[in-house]
């Protein structure tokens, strides 16, 4: 099974991006979705019962989106408000001695004031975010879209 959590803050504008790509996906089969403001240390539980781990999040210095696959950080983490995804993942090791295949889909954005629009930038690299989303998901030939959706 695999996981592809979308994170941030849809009311911070371009903070949005990262839920906004998971929520234009279409359903499938061996694939859940989910959207969080940040990552908590409540989600260790479920990281541990999947194959598979896409983080999409916003990205203020980056230029372009950009797939990395990620690690569990090498240092305990320290309990904070929030985690990154590295830390997360060391956290999902250190409680349930599992870590999934873990990657990130960071998303070029550029304003990050209080409002539900999303610039012109961050528009034009959703439906780009969305397509490589698309195709880590594809990486799993047994995971087809539903038959309804397709």
């Amino acid at each position: 099974m695999d996981l592809v959590v979308g994170i941030g803050n849809t009311l911070r504008s371009d903070d949005g991006l990262g839920v906004r790509v998971v929520e234009a996906l279409p359903p499938r089969r061996c694939a859940e979705t989910l959207t969080v403001q940040q990552l908590t240390l409540d989600l260790t539980e479920r990281l541990s019962k999947v194959d598979r781990v896409l983080f999409v999040d916003a990205d203020a210095a980056g230029g372009a989106v950009e797939l990395a696959p990620l690690h569990p950080a090498q240092a305990q983490a320290k309990l904070g408000h929030a985690l990154s995804a590295e830390e997360l993942l060391r956290w999902t090791v250190v409680e349930h001695d599992v870590c999934p295949e873990a990657w990130m889909l960071s998303v070029p954005g550029q304003s990050f004031v209080l409002g539900e629009g999303l610039s012109p930038a961050a528009m034009r690299a959703l439906e780009s975010a969305r397509q490589v989303a698309l195709g880590w998901l594809a990486g799993r030939s047994e995971c087809e879209p539903n038959e309804e959706d397709e």
